[in-house]
């Protein structure tokens, strides 16, 4: 992997990625990588390109600083949804971090040497009918739910296979998260749905709190995922990987299906999946 500039997220909340934020921009500025960093922080630092949106950051790798939650902001936003990222993780569980806050320097001396992985997770991408909205694919989950608190919603909840629409439950409940793999390690898992290996591609049909007991699903990630609310109970919105909220009226009908973008990560071993599967433990 040729390397000439890099995209580094730092996140500005987190005092220790702060830090260390400015140890990697050095590192990487001795070794001659131009660099673009979100957001502004350092004013003492030469030959760094600042920007205050991470969608205007181009380059050849983003290395993020920060925990799951930077990771996930930084797929979301960039422009090129194919660009790797590696995570160096400072968060609570590090759940998509390759490189640890103990190692990071030994990380991007192997990321500069080409001694890395480039390991492909799947997204979802998501439609909403009549809306003329761009939403970026996402790496853990859409979440369907009320859009008043303490509230429910009447969530029908289909899948399209074959071209044929089939509806599979309805109910009332607090609403549906719908997850790839890897989002079954988050929102997911705090449902009670089960964690799936981040080696299979699947799509995860989790119900949140429904007044019938209706199981988690795990279906074919070639099927979609067809979701609509009745005007029974109120009106519901969309959220997307925990950032983007959409708010919608009743019958507005959402599609949800597995993206052609895949979450590219640099990762310094093969069994990163096996490594999230402990995590999720812990």
């Amino acid at each position: 992997m040729y390397i000439k500039r890099a995209c580094v997220i730092i996140d500005r909340k987190n005092s220790a990625a702060v830090e260390i934020g400015r140890d990697i921009l050095r590192f990487l500025n001795d070794n001659g990588i131009e660099l673009v960093v979100y957001p502004p922080l350092y004013d003492d630092l030469s030959n760094v390109e600042y920007v205050d949106d991470i969608g205007r950051m181009t380059g050849d790798v983003a290395i993020t600083v920060g925990g799951d939650g930077t990771i996930l902001r930084t797929f979301l936003y960039l422009q090129d949804k194919d660009m790797p990222v590696m995570g160096i993780g400072l968060g609570e569980k590090n759940f998509l971090s390759s490189v640890s806050r103990e190692d990071y320097l030994d990380g991007l001396r192997k990321l500069l040497a080409g001694k890395v992985y480039l390991r492909q997770e799947m997204r979802l991408e998501l439609s909403i009918e009549g809306y003329d909205v761009d939403l970026p694919p996402v790496l853990n989950e859409v979440v369907f739910a009320t859009a008043s608190l303490g509230k429910t919603i009447y969530p029908i909840v289909s899948i399209r296979d074959e071209g044929e629409l089939i509806k599979i439950w309805e109910g009332k409940c607090d609403g549906v998260i719908v997850s790839t793999p890897v989002g079954s390690t988050a929102y997911s898992r705090s449902a009670g749905a089960s964690v799936v290996d981040n080696d299979l591609e699947a799509i995860l049909i989790t119900p949140l709190q429904p007044i019938k007991k209706i199981p988690p699903l795990v279906i074919n990630p070639d099927r979609e995922v067809v979701i609509w609310a009745s005007r029974k109970r109120h009106k519901p919105i969309i959220v997307l990987d925990g950032q983007i909220r959409v708010g919608l009226n009743w019958e507005d009908v959402i599609y949800i299906k597995r993206s052609r973008h895949y979450a590219n990560f640099i990762v310094l071993n093969r069994r990163a999946s096996v490594d999230r599967l402990v995590k999720s433990t812990l």
